[in-house]
């Protein structure tokens, strides 16, 4: 990596810290039913810092009808984090419905 490359990463890292998950409150989990799977479905997903958000690549272990657990490797950590249904699509099958229940796994 050149001096310029590695200048933006130590940027990009500075400006965030530790994911923002949803709060239990948001999760609702009384009243959203979680569904788990094995393996991980492969998912692209928002996810939010403090000061900054990432599109990731990673994968869904478990989901409600408006939540996502996404895990991901960042800078060689894995991190697990809660997102609304709404910050993610499914990474496969164009065409069909994403386990979000979305068509094309567009996150439309």
């Amino acid at each position: 990596m050149d001096r310029e490359s590695l200048a933006k990463l130590a940027a990009r890292y500075t400006r965030r810290a530790e994911p923002v998950s949803l709060t239990p409150e948001e999760l609702d989990f009384g009243h959203c039913k979680v569904t788990r799977v094995v393996p991980g479905v492969p998912v692209w997903a928002w996810i939010r810092f403090p000061g900054a958000a990432e599109l990731v690549a990673g994968e869904a272990f478990g989901w409600t009808s408006r939540a996502v657990q996404v895990t991901w490797t960042d800078a060689g950590v894995r991190r697990v984090t809660w997102v609304w249904a709404s910050a993610g699509a499914a990474a496969e099958r164009p065409g069909t419905k994403d386990i979000f229940g979305r068509q094309d796994g567009t996150g439309r």
